[in-house]
């Protein structure tokens, strides 16, 4: 249980790591959700809401028991009632009744009143609302009334019309048109069962009666009875039939009169605007940015594949951290290693000789004096790392000898501000017996410098000679240290040539820039020749977008540590 707490805590403290690491990118979308919103709410066009309740009640039962109409179950019901509300015909007579056409909103045709108008059932009742939305509050409050209006009248109106065919066909029975044969078509009378166990009695006196009438004749005693009873029976029917017309008269009558549907409370002026809801759009929008930013230095962070963290070396690269370089800019004339030189505590100069001291624990190969620099791809700093690892490592009092073994590229004449016209591409071709006359005085005390020289048409031949590693004896014998500035391990092999000779190398990579697997691909190929990487440093270092730990943590340390010096130690 311990070690999930653990976990959970790790887990939270990295999100909370890469939100801190990607801060500005969260905040600026927050802002950008944030300043969105508030244009919602402050830009946009008030829109108001006018509603009209209804109460709609199910139709007369007992006209369904009478065959008159159908009803189905009642969310069914219910449904084709709202939609009757909104259908194509009704939206058409209010469209055009209040001359919608003319106004802003609804202009652009009958679709747009279609939008504006909703209906809300209200939950575990018969009510409903009829809203309307528009920009104008009275148009609202009309389109809503008049919708709810046209309804009301056009459920009435069905009503009668279904009552009053079976009415008109009971008027015409009271005026003796075909009396017997409309009593007769009525549903009510055709499926009464005492009526038609009255029927089945007289289809069957009837037969009986032309069976007697082929034996005897009218004035037989046998016939009278017959025909006596079926006037009788004749005479039950006519009452019955008369009863069932009555009352189905009088139930139509009454259902004339009623509505199932009627308005409960009309629309009103509506007041206050239902969107934009400025406060509500401000919170929203505060919120949702907030929880839109954290997301997405979250992908970011997810899809960065870059190194920006001693974390990311040691967890992505697999290998061990020595350092991390601050960026920083430099002046035009000024040498690339001018911190170290400086009395003044920065950034740039402890990062430097905490990476000396670092150097110096790492697993170096046993008698190894030789350290090759190198990174991925161009500009990402092997060469100002090489010319500041070496000035920290003279300072120390050791004799050091910085030599710039990039044949196509070369730097570090230009960061010591030396001569560029002999160098060691002039000892690898031959044309100087001696690698003591390529050496320069760097200005810096116990640091000797040998620049490359004329670059070579090539390099790699050169590099593949018996010279470098004359070369690399001659310097073994005489510095306690050698930091050679070699090419990058892409698109060029010139590393591998120089791995033949020395077994051991320090990698650079750049803050953010290159990509993880390149850099993977890199140090692969560097152990493949036989190199044995000593750790990777974090170059151009961007302290305000990394973690505390990372980032602040360095920058407030130096701040407090140099605030906390003694005056006179610092003169010192």
């Amino acid at each position: 249980m311990a070690d999930i707490e653990q976990e959970v805590e790790i887990n939270l403290a990295q999100y909370v790591e890469i939100v801190s690491r990607r801060r500005w990118i969260a905040l600026f979308v927050a802002l950008s959700v944030f300043l969105g919103a508030a244009g919602y709410a402050f830009l946009s066009t008030p829109v108001f809401r006018a509603a009209t309740l209804l109460n709609v009640e199910r139709v007369n039962k007992g006209i369904t028991q009478q065959g008159v109409g159908a009803e189905s179950g009642d969310d069914e019901y219910f449904q084709t009632q709202y939609k009757l509300i909104t259908s194509d015909t009704s939206l058409e007579r209010a469209y055009d009744s209040l001359k919608l056409a003319t106004s802003r909103d609804f202009s652009p045709g009958l679709y747009t009143l279609r939008q504006a108008v909703t209906i809300v059932p209200v939950p575990k009742t018969r009510l409903c609302y009829v809203n309307a939305d528009s920009t104008d509050p009275r148009l609202a409050m009309e389109i809503s009334h008049t919708l709810s209006q046209y309804f009301v009248e056009q459920n009435l109106n069905n009503q009668m019309f279904m009552s009053k065919d079976v009415l008109d066909a009971l008027q015409m029975r009271m005026k003796g048109v075909d009396a017997q044969k409309i009593n007769e078509s009525l549903p009510s009378v055709v499926n009464n069962r005492l009526v038609q166990d009255i029927k089945a009695q007289i289809f069957g006196a009837e037969a009986q009666l032309a069976d007697l009438r082929m034996k005897y004749t009218v004035s037989h005693p046998a016939v009278q009875s017959l025909m006596s009873r079926l006037a009788s029976m004749h005479k039950v029917l006519n009452n019955e039939v008369d009863n069932i017309v009555q009352s189905l008269k009088t139930e139509l009558s009454g259902q004339l009169q009623g509505n199932n549907v009627r308005i409960i409370d009309p629309p009103k002026l509506p007041e206050q605007p239902v969107r934009p809801r400025k406060s509500l759009a401000l919170v929203f929008g505060l919120l949702g940015g907030l929880i839109l930013g954290v997301f997405t230095a979250l992908i970011i962070e997810m899809l960065d594949q870059t190194v920006r963290t001693h974390d990311d070396i040691e967890r992505k690269l697999g290998l061990p951290f020595l350092g991390l370089i601050p960026f920083s800019r430099h002046k035009k004339d000024a040498k690339v290693y001018a911190p170290l030189l400086s009395s003044e505590v920065s950034l740039v100069s402890e990062a430097f000789r905490n990476l000396r001291t670092m150097v110096g624990y790492a697993e170096a190969v046993d008698g190894e004096p030789v350290i090759l620099i190198t990174s991925s791809v161009q500009e990402e700093g092997k060469s100002f790392v090489a010319a500041n690892l070496a000035v920290a490592l003279a300072q120390l009092g050791q004799k050091v000898l910085m030599v710039d073994g990039d044949l196509r590229r070369p730097r570090q004449h230009r960061n010591f501000h030396l001569s560029n016209e002999t160098g060691l591409s002039d000892y690898l071709s031959g044309a100087i017996a001696s690698p003591e006359a390529l050496v320069h005085k760097s200005g810096v005390v116990n640091l000797d410098v040998i620049v490359c020289g004329p670059r070579p048409p090539n390099p790699a031949e050169l590099l593949n000679t018996q010279q470098l590693g004359k070369f690399l004896d001659w310097a073994r014998g005489r510095y306690t240290r050698i930091i050679v500035d070699c090419p990058p391990v892409f698109p060029i092999s010139d590393i591998l040539l120089w791995g033949r000779h020395v077994k051991q190398n320090i990698f650079v990579t750049r803050f953010g820039r290159t990509r993880v697997p390149l850099i993977r691909t890199a140090c692969a190929r560097l152990r493949i020749g036989g190199l044995k990487i000593l750790g990777g440093v974090l170059n151009g270092a961007r302290l305000g977008t990394m973690t505390y730990a990372d980032g602040r943590y360095y920058e407030q340390y130096y701040r407090d540590y140099v605030d906390s010096e003694p005056k006179k130690d610092r003169r010192s």
